[in-house]
C-alpha cells in the first residue's frame, strides 16, 4: 500500500468526524464508513470520501482507525477487515472492556494485520484542538508503523505497555472524571442553592485546591444548560458500565460510580441520550425537593 493512500475511519461519530477534520486539515485523504447515512454526508461534505463498507475501507487505505461507539461494533466489524488480503494497520480508539480489545488484537495478530490499541481520554471538542490524551499500547513495531498518523489524530500520547493496559487504565481514568464531573454538578447545584453567583463560584472553584480540568470542559456549558454533545450521556453511562463491570469481574464494589451511573440515567430520561455528558447537573437540579420527600 502506497505510504500517501488514504486513512480510513470506521465510526463518524463525535470523536471519528473530530479524527477526520484533523486528518483532512493535514491534507490526507480520508475514507470512511458510518451506517448512519447522515454522519457520511457530513464528512463527504468536509472533503472526505464515503466507503460504502467497512470491508471497502480495507481495499482502499493504509491504516484504519475504528472509532465505533463499542468494544462489540468493534468485533462486529472487524470481520470485514480481518479477510482483506490487504492488511491495513488497525488503531483502534474505541473505549472497550479489556477482553473485549485483547480478542481483537488476537484476531489481528492471527490475520497478519497490525494493530495498535489506543483509546482516546478527551472530548471531541479536545480531539479537534489536539489536547485530548490517547492511550497507546500494543506491539512496538506496530506503533512506530503508524506514529505519524498518531502524530495528527493525537499529538498528545502515552505508551502504556501490552494490549488491554490501555484499556485498563482507560477504565480507571474514566472512573476519576465521570466522578469529577458529577462532583462538579453537585458543587454548582449547591452553590446556587445558597445564593451564590454560579460563573462567580465557578471562577473561585478553578483557583482553589478542588480544581480539575472538569471544570474548564464542563463548567461553563453546566451554567448555561449548554447541552450541545462533545460527549455524550449515553456514551458516559456506556462507559460506566463497563467500569462497574470490569470491577465486579475484580471483586472490587464501586459505591460512588454506582451513584453516579443511576445520575447518569436520570439524566437521560431528563435531557434524552445524546445530549452532553455535562447534562447530568439537571439529574441533580430537578430531583424533588429533599424536605418534601422527608415528609
Amino acid at each position: 500500500m502506497q505510504a500517501d493512500a488514504p486513512v480510513g475511519i470506521l465510526g463518524l461519530g463525535l470523536i471519528g468526524t473530530a479524527f477526520s477534520e484533523r486528518l483532512i486539515g493535514a491534507d490526507i485523504p480520508v475514507i470512511g464508513f458510518d451506517i448512519d447515512p447522515g454522519r457520511c454526508a457530513k464528512l463527504g461534505a468536509n472533503r472526505g470520501t464515503v466507503a460504502a463498507s467497512a470491508r471497502e475501507l480495507a481495499d482502499h487505505c493504509r491504516a484504519i482507525v475504528i472509532a465505533v461507539y463499542s468494544g462489540a461494533e468493534a468485533e462486529a466489524a472487524f470481520a470485514d477487515l480481518e479477510n482483506n488480503p490487504a492488511r491495513p494497520a488497525i488503531v483502534c480508539t474505541t473505549t472497550c472492556a479489556p477482553g473485549e480489545i485483547i480478542r481483537l488484537a488476537r484476531r489481528a495478530a492471527s490475520a497478519g494485520i497490525p494493530f495498535v490499541e489506543a483509546p482516546i481520554s478527551g472530548t471531541s471538542a479536545e480531539v479537534r484542538d489536539g489536547t485530548a490524551t490517547a492511550l497507546v499500547a500494543g506491539d512496538a513495531a506496530a506503533i512506530d508503523a503508524v506514529d505519524g498518523l498518531l502524530d495528527i489524530l493525537c499529538p498528545q500520547r502515552t505508551r502504556i505497555g501490552k494490549v488491554g493496559d490501555a484499556s485498563r487504565a482507560k477504565l480507571a481514568i474514566n472512573l476519576i472524571l465521570q466522578n469529577n464531573r458529577a462532583a462538579l454538578a453537585e458543587g454548582i447545584v449547591l452553590a446556587e442553592r445558597m445564593g451564590l453567583d454560579g460563573q462567580t463560584f465557578l471562577a473561585t472553584a478553578r483557583q482553589s485546591a478542588a480544581y480539575s480540568r472538569v471544570m474548564d470542559s464542563k463548567g461553563e456549558k453546566m451554567l448555561n444548560r449548554d447541552f450541545r454533545p462533545q460527549s455524550r450521556l449515553a456514551q458516559t453511562l456506556k462507559d460506566a458500565e463497563l467500569i462497574l463491570a470490569e470491577a465486579a469481574r475484580q471483586g472490587l464494589r464501586l459505591p460512588v460510580t454506582e451513584t453516579q451511573a443511576e445520575l447518569l440515567r436520570t439524566a437521560i430520561a431528563i435531557a434524552g441520550p445524546d445530549s452532553d455528558s455535562s447534562a447530568i447537573i439537571e439529574a441533580i437540579r430537578q430531583q424533588p425537593d429533599s424536605t418534601e420527600v422527608s415528609r
